[in-house]
């Protein structure tokens, strides 16, 4: 949902046509109206620090030296990480009068420090070699630049290359001394921030050698690749904000913050992680070096006097400390896993919730859940999850009902189980002002709420009016909150529903750009400014939490968060916000997903339809499949909208709406796959068409068209009255990947072709080598399919091989945690022009899975074959069913009955 600019605008929403709303810019700042930005970015010349070679010491992972300009001194830590990782620390030396704050929170633990394997402190520079001998830091004392290496040799990346580096102390307030505009006090809007300890602005520009395209510093609604914003824009702003009706194509800053950036080209990749908390900008541009000082100082780092590209970025915060991690690759992959040992994985999800979610604000009581409940069975149409808005509630006051239309809560979410569905009702983080209700009553006498400076709790209004703020930052806040998920605390709740985290950047209507005061104070003196973006981090982590132990940490929960921060992934799926049903917004919902999946939060979609306004039944329909081949399936609407449910549209539209709701069921086990192969090694499900096909720098700012795991290609139409679309199909560095339409199983021949798609079909394409496993039994809900027998469809490459992989468990418990699962391959071998073998090999686990196969569909087989037998172990050969279509050269094979726990060989003669 949304916010308005001030409290009592949701009142006024109710009234007003839905055609007049959208994001009103004037109320967020730019770059020009925020004093610290304006004043890094008008840097022009370097800042003019050196490094003091005598202050050098080293010990282990730890590198440290001074730098120093003619303004200020600094401390360098070079600090070595295990698994190709490096982080540089810029901070205040140790007399500062205050410490910065460092967002550790958000990291899956402390960093695992590796020792480096040889340090080399020269009378010009310092070169580090890391602990795996895998990277190189080389730090050039005049001018300070620090430069990383890969395990080529190859640098990737530097840090002050273009000297901007400026460190704003903490001060104490001089009577009678001038300081430049905005240092200890700012004006916006008729709010003013007071700085308690001045302007303690940070940035530095980092730059990616040899790289002329990024992406990441989500989330923006904006292209995948990321802009240049030098001379043409304000800078990416990362600010949690609630900002309805997003404009598109633009570098505002929106729900979720994560300071990371992706550099890549043909076959080599780099990554940045600016470790800080508080509003932040980033400039970014695409260049080739300059001559100048820092052109010549690139040519002797390099030993090159070629010009080389390079994207460059410039860090800005409020507050913080320069901190940085760099993850070397030097793959795309490696990054990404780099970068999730790091800042953590999503646990796996519960297999309910990858399937279709219906939510809107609001459902509007118990009658009208069992109606719609029922409607999804009445149109055979699966859906797994129905949701409840805020109006569910007693008055805005969370973990209440409202008595006259929600009397018998229990009841309620047992009848949507009955039928193998879950619930999710909204918890947010604005408490109701109000002594009768006991949340707020509790918070208050324990001194729970974020403060002002003078002491008194925070207060500003949101949903229920009046409302105080909960402060994640206290210990005590954290087990009080855990404990208010137990469900005999939270009266009607149980195991089937769970949970829905809005609001929480926070957005407080009353506030300067409808957010939280900076001067508030949280626990232990730390200023909201310091850790503005990761609020509804730790707001989501501790209901996570409060969801874990609900159950004694036997069932995994789901929850779904609005705003983010790095390591939010470990807690929450992400939705991109209050977007609109046009066709802008579901086109920019693909670059969205990509930057977020790529920056580590994998489990991420858009509102399928849009939260405002009313879409067209060809909107509709194309935004269902589209949405069917993202992480998170949910359709939700505004209260003011129309009712959205499938069945209420044309008969055609509902038969496109239920093709789309089949296909991502039908995938579901390959979902699931490869969810639990992200908690292995980082890398997301829906991916960049790059994280396949490193080498071809032709598909660098593809968005259209995408990944789901390696072997499915999506490219959905997202154009209004477009009924054929060009197709990128990558076809490998030695130009031999072969691509087979999903649905029919033809081959399809060429790099860049272009597909008829009248409504009723999605281009998507699967690649050959890869085996996709399935589910055709479709049910009305995943978790009443989840021991369905599987359909394997195997996709033949050019020497006419393919393997894949199931992963299954339980999809509800943690119980895998201690083997019950069960991981088996498959593999498809051609073995001469006259036979072929399709092997089952049950890999690890031992869960008793009742699955078993039950088809295998072979595309890319030349002819058909004279017979096909299966031996499974202990049995005798049995001859085998099959069918062969010459036109689409499909082989099906039928029965082969072999059990996911156990290894089988299927022979094909032909």
């Amino acid at each position: 949902m949304t916010a308005g600019s001030s409290w009592i605008v949701p009142i006024i929403l109710l009234a007003t046509p839905l055609a007049v709303q959208m994001v009103k810019r004037d109320d967020f700042k730019t770059c020009e109206q925020s004093a610290f930005c304006k004043q890094h970015r008008a840097i022009t010349e370097p800042t003019g620090y050196e490094l003091l070679a005598d202050s050098i010491t080293h010990h282990g992972a730890v590198w440290t030296a001074n730098v120093r300009n003619s303004q200020n001194t600094l401390k360098i830590n070079v600090i070595g990480l295990a698994d190709s990782t490096v982080r540089v620390q810029i901070d205040e030396p140790e007399s500062a009068i205050r410490k910065r704050y460092v967002p550790n929170p958000a990291l899956v633990s402390l960093p695992e420090e590796l020792e480096f394997s040889s340090v080399e402190n020269g009378d010009q520079e310092a070169k580090i070699i890391g602990g795996n001998k895998k990277l190189k830091v080389v730090v050039t004392y005049k001018p300070f630049l620090v430069s990383i290496f890969n395990e080529f040799d190859e640098l990737v990346a530097q840090l002050n290359r273009d000297g901007k580096l400026k460190v704003e102390e903490f001060r104490t307030k001089e009577e009678g001394k001038e300081y430049p505009e905005g240092f200890w006090e700012e004006r916006f809007k008729g709010f003013t921030d007071h700085k308690q300890h001045g302007s303690s602005s940070v940035g530095v520009d980092i730059s990616f050698v040899n790289f002329k395209t990024a992406y990441g510093l989500p989330e923006h609604a904006d292209a995948f690749a990321l802009r240049n914003t030098v001379g043409n824009s304000d800078p990416y702003r990362l600010y949690n904000l609630d900002v309805f009706e997003y404009e598109l194509n633009n570098p505002m800053a929106l729900y979720v913050s994560i300071p990371y950036i992706l550099a890549h080209r043909a076959n080599r990749s780099v990554g940045a992680l600016w470790f800080n908390a508080a509003e932040t900008w980033v400039d970014t541009q695409s260049s080739v070096t300059s001559k100048g000082l820092f052109g010549k100082m690139l040519d002797k780092v390099t030993g090159s006097s070629d010009n080389v590209p390079h994207f460059d970025a410039h860090f800005i915060s409020e507050s913080g400390l320069v901190d940085v991690f760099f993850f070397v690759g030097p793959t795309v992959k490696d990054v990404q896993r780099q970068n999730s040992k790091l800042t953590g994985v999503t646990p796996l999800p519960p297999l309910f919730s990858i399937g279709y979610h219906q939510c809107r604000w609001n459902y509007n009581d118990e009658q009208d859940v069992a109606t719609v409940n029922q409607g999804f069975d009445d149109h055979d149409m699966p859906m797994d999850v129905i949701w409840l808005d805020i109006e569910h509630t007693d008055g805005k006051k969370y973990f209440t009902w409202d008595k006259h239309k929600f009397p018998t809560p229990n009841d309620m979410v047992d009848k949507v189980a009955a039928k193998g569905r879950k619930m999710v009702t909204i918890v947010d983080p604005h408490i109701k002002k109000d002594d009768g209700y006991y949340v707020y009553k509790d918070a208050k006498d324990k001194g729970l709420f974020v403060k002002r400076v003078d002491g008194s709790d925070f207060e500003g209004h949101c949903w229920p009016g009046s409302s105080e703020y909960l402060d994640f930052w206290h210990p005590d806040t954290r087990s009080y909150w855990k404990d208010q998920f137990a469900f005999d605390r939270y009266t009607g709740s149980s195991s089937n529903l769970h949970i829905w985290n809005d609001m929480n950047e926070p957005s407080v209507f009353s506030g300067p750009e409808i957010t939280m005061d900076k001067e508030s104070i949280h626990y232990g003196g730390i200023e909201h400014r310091e850790i503005h973006n990761m609020y509804g981090m730790m707001y989501t982590s501790a209901t996570f939490d409060g969801m874990i132990a609900r159950t004694g940490g036997k069932e995994r929960p789901f929850l779904l968060s609005r705003a983010g921060f790095i390591g939010t992934q470990r807690t929450a799926a992400i939705w991109t916000g209050d977007n609109t049903a046009d066709w802008g917004h579901l086109e920019i919902a693909a670059p969205m997903t990509l930057s977020l999946s790529i920056a580590g939060v994998p489990f991420v979609g858009a509102d399928v339809g849009g939260f405002f306004g009313n879409p067209d039944e060809q909107l509709l329909s194309r935004w269902y499949q589209t949405a069917a081949f993202q992480p998170f399936f949910r359709a939700h609407a505004h209260i003011d909208t129309r009712r959205r449910e499938p069945w209420l549209f044309s008969e055609q539209t509902q038969q496109i709406i239920r093709e789309a709701l089949r296909t991502r069921y039908a995938l579901l086990p390959y979902w699931y796959t490869l969810f639990q192969q992200h908690t292995e090694n980082g890398v997301p499900p829906m991916r960049p068409l790059f994280y396949e096909f490193e080498n071809d720098d032709l598909l660098l700012e593809e968005q259209k068209q995408w990944m789901v795991g390696s072997g499915i290609l999506a490219r959905p139409v997202v154009e209004k009255d477009t009924f054929n679309v060009q197709v990128k199909l990558p076809r490998g560095e030695h130009k031999t990947e072969r691509w087979f339409e999903w649905v029919s199983g033809n081959e399809v021949r060429g790099e860049s072709i272009y597909v008829d798609a009248p409504i009723t079909f999605t281009p998507i394409y699967q690649r050959g080598g890869t085996i996709i496993p399935t589910w055709q039994r479709i049910r009305r809900s995943a978790t009443l399919m989840k021991d369905d027998p599987i359909t394997l469809f195997v996709a033949l490459d050019s020497n006419e091989n393919s393997n894949g992989e199931i992963y299954l468990d339980d999809g509800n418990t943690h119980d895998y945690q201690s083997g019950q699962f069960v991981k088996a391959s498959f593999k498809y071998t051609t073995l001469s022009k006259n036979s072929a073998m399709l092997e089952g090999e049950h890999l690890d686990g031992k869960y008793a899975a009742k699955n078993w196969i039950e088809r295998v569909v072979v595309r890319g087989v030349e002819s058909s074959p004279k017979k096909v037998e299966i031996t499974r172990v202990s049995d005798p050969v049995q001859s085998l069913e099959f069918s062969y279509d010459h036109d689409s050269k499909v082989l099906v094979i039928r029965k082969p009955e072999a059990l996911l726990t156990s290894s089988f060989k299927v022979h094909i003669e032909f």
